[in-house]
């Protein structure tokens, strides 16, 4: 699925044969928003120690 991930970011912009079901999209689209809302989480730790460090 990552491949199907890979191939829609180059081949949806530059093809307009390139197909994606709809279970493919429900299922990457779902990936996707866990992995935002993990690269939020850590980048808000980090954000909160290197404002703790600051304040030191």
């Amino acid at each position: 699925m990552f491949e199907k991930l890979k191939d829609a970011y180059v081949k949806a912009r530059y093809s307009k044969h390139y197909r994606i079901s709809e279970e493919e999209l429900i299922w990457l689209g779902a990936r996707v928003e866990e992995l935002g809302s993990a690269v939020h989480e850590v980048c808000s730790e980090r954000l909160a120690e290197l404002e703790a460090a600051v304040r030191r």
